[in-house]
């Protein structure tokens, strides 16, 4: 695991060092730099296989073509020993030079026999090319920019800042996506000179303004099982998931793994143990004075007894995420109102561990989330309109009692509702903001971004892998593994998640959604699988989420947060908000409105990262 970097044209004295300063904290073992009169690269080391032989930039041998590399080539032993067959030849055991050789095999498409979590840069020499590429689902984060012409680009925003023709003006169109998003998502950034690289893309670059973005990758969406074929489906997930941590579990420094007592965690835990000589270390994240809902704590003590882990806690207050919440956003660089309660866990886990399994991806690829729940009664909803049935009849599953509640949503498309899951819905916007920011976001949408990429879904497939398909190109890169990410590396710590194995993705997008979420059970298929692992218990208890309880702490410890950071002068340095709504939101809180409590953090957020950049 690493942190790379690198702009075009001739070498500015002092840049690069100043730009991997930046992001040391990705790879404090090494760093490593290549330098022409084209190209500039550099990386930071985080060192994991071979720790001798693994130092970048790495080339081949004729040194025409050279590599910075983040992540991990989980396929490498097998890549290697084809590469040997065809008669190449390496000089180190490291994963990164398997990348060097495949290039020099397969050519620039030779991304699709990686396995792995990956931002890769290659210059070749031969055709004065430089190819960026992007993992699959997008577990590893690439920035760029095309300013002047040129190409810059980091594995953080932060590195990018350093150089001289970037500005910090804001992008108003990321800004109207964040506050219905909680995040900014790709291709933006809050920044309006910096762009993204999404998911399964490549950039060539050959020169000034040739820069290119292409899609080397799409995650397949079209049905290939039905019902009947559910027993069969869970030996294939079995197989596949248990492959999918077996080549994980290669490092030539300690790992453990994150333990939240549910069942994706839980099954990756398991797996972990049968495959490890040692007991495994497993962490827990807790929470001081913590409401009585929240007992993951409680479970994962379950699974670790069960599986005679190593097991560890972390206990965090709300004194922690008050005193320390500036420097977390500081790490995750733009405005975000998501997760953030790894930073603290894996602060403590780097203790113990360099590498940590997790279950992120199961809930995107399986359904479980609180929008998920809605798909099957909203298109129940929709039939009963169409058939000129009473809504009264139709089976809510999730939502018994809450008719009026499903019916509201279900006068929405599926690309609108879906934010009433996030933060603000469009009209809601509108009153968030000020007279003068409503009218420069009036132009951006996103309900039209989010309808975009909706409709890309095979017409043929159901409303909830549509939903899926939607959430894989959006919240799992964005929010999911950016979080994941940013505030894991901001400790050196590298994180890798068996769920996102391609081969696994590829079979769930593929699986129908009425196996997906059955007869009100979440990740059906998912759950037959992980039986195999886990008590009736485990299985029965309801989801939690890794999220911290701020709706409690923002009534009790930070409630002073609410007044101080969102206190109308703060609010005047930019002038984007709407003072007197805000201040209605505030008190609708503190009178016990849970549904504002992510309104809020979204505004909290952004005042706090406001401070910090602009």
């Amino acid at each position: 695991m690493c942190g790379i970097a690198g702009y075009s044209g001739p070498q500015i004295p002092g840049l690069m060092p100043a730009m991997l300063d930046r992001i040391r904290h990705r790879g404090p073992d090494d760093s490593g730099e290549y330098h022409n009169d084209k190209v500039q690269l550099g990386m930071v080391r985080l060192s994991i296989i071979d720790l001798a032989g693994g130092h970048q930039p790495i080339t081949n041998e004729d040194e025409s073509i050279w590599v910075v590399f983040n992540g991990e080539i989980f396929n490498y032993i097998e890549l290697r020993a084809e590469l040997d067959a065809k008669g190449h030849r390496f000089k180190t055991s490291s994963d990164t030079e398997t990348i060097v050789h495949a290039y020099e095999e397969y050519g620039a498409c030779f991304a699709n026999k990686l396995n792995g979590m990956f931002t890769i840069a290659l210059w070749d020499s031969r055709s004065e090319t430089l190819h960026v590429y992007r993992d699959r689902y997008g577990v590893k984060p690439l920035f760029f920019s095309t300013k002047d012409g040129g190409l810059i680009f980091a594995s953080e925003i932060k590195s990018l800042l350093v150089h001289p023709a970037i500005n910090r003006d804001l992008d108003f169109e990321a800004f109207s996506h964040y506050l219905s998003l909680r995040n900014v998502p790709a291709p933006f950034t809050i920044f309006k000179d910096i762009r993204a690289l999404r998911p399964g893309e490549m950039l060539t670059f050959q020169g000034p303004g040739t820069t290119k973005v292409l899609q080397w990758y799409q995650l397949p969406s079209q049905i290939r099982w039905t019902d009947s074929d559910e027993n069969e489906l869970v030996e294939r997930i079995d197989d596949l998931l248990r492959d999918a941590v077996r080549l994980r579990l290669r490092s030539d420094v300690s790992y453990g793994a994150y333990l939240s007592g549910g069942i994706d965690s839980s099954s990756v835990v398991a797996i972990t143990s049968e495959f490890s000589s040692t007991p495994v270390k497993t962490f827990t994240l807790a929470f001081a004075d913590s409401p009585d809902h929240k007992r993951d704590a409680f479970f994962a003590r379950q699974v670790a007894e069960q599986y005679a882990t190593e097991h560890h806690e972390c206990v965090m207050s709300a004194s922690d995420l008050q005193n320390e919440l500036p420097l977390v956003i500081r790490h995750l660089d733009q405005p975000f109102a998501g997760v953030i309660s790894s930073f603290w866990l894996s602060r403590f886990m780097k203790q113990f561990v360099t590498v940590a399994l997790s279950g992120d991806g199961a809930d995107d690829m399986f359904g479980s989330y609180g929008h998920h729940r809605l798909v099957w009664p909203i298109a129940e909803m929709h039939r009963a309109y169409e058939k000129g049935e009473p809504p009264d009849k139709v089976d809510l599953s999730f939502f018994r009692g809450r008719e009026e509640f499903v019916a509201k949503l279900a006068k929405y498309q599926p690309w609108e509702w879906r934010l009433a899951y996030a933060a603000y819905m469009e009209r809601e916007k509108e009153q968030v903001l000020s007279a003068s920011a409503r009218e420069q976001l009036r132009p951006f949408s996103t309900t039209k971004f989010l309808r975009e990429i909706y409709e890309q879904a095979d017409p043929a497939t159901d409303e909830l892998n549509k939903m899926l398909q939607l959430d894989i190109k959006t919240l799992l890169p964005n929010e999911i593994l950016y979080f994941n990410d940013m505030l894991s590396m901001a400790h050196s710590l590298e994180v890798r998640t068996p769920f996102l194995d391609y081969r696994l993705a590829e079979l769930a997008s593929s699986i129908p959604g009425s196996l997906k979420i059955r007869d009100g059970k979440l990740k059906y298929i998912l759950r037959r699988v992980a039986e195999r692992y886990v008590s009736k218990e485990i299985l029965d208890r309801p989801k939690e989420g890794f999220v911290l309880p701020k709706n409690t702490w923002l009534r009790a410890g930070l409630s002073g947060m609410l007044d101080e950071v969102l206190a109308p002068d703060r609010l005047a340095q930019h002038g984007l908000f709407n003072n007197e709504y805000i201040a209605r939101l505030k008190q609708e809180f503190l009178s016990g409105d849970d549904a504002l409590t992510f309104k809020l953090w979204t505004l909290i957020v952004f005042q706090v990262w406001f401070e910090q950049q602009i």
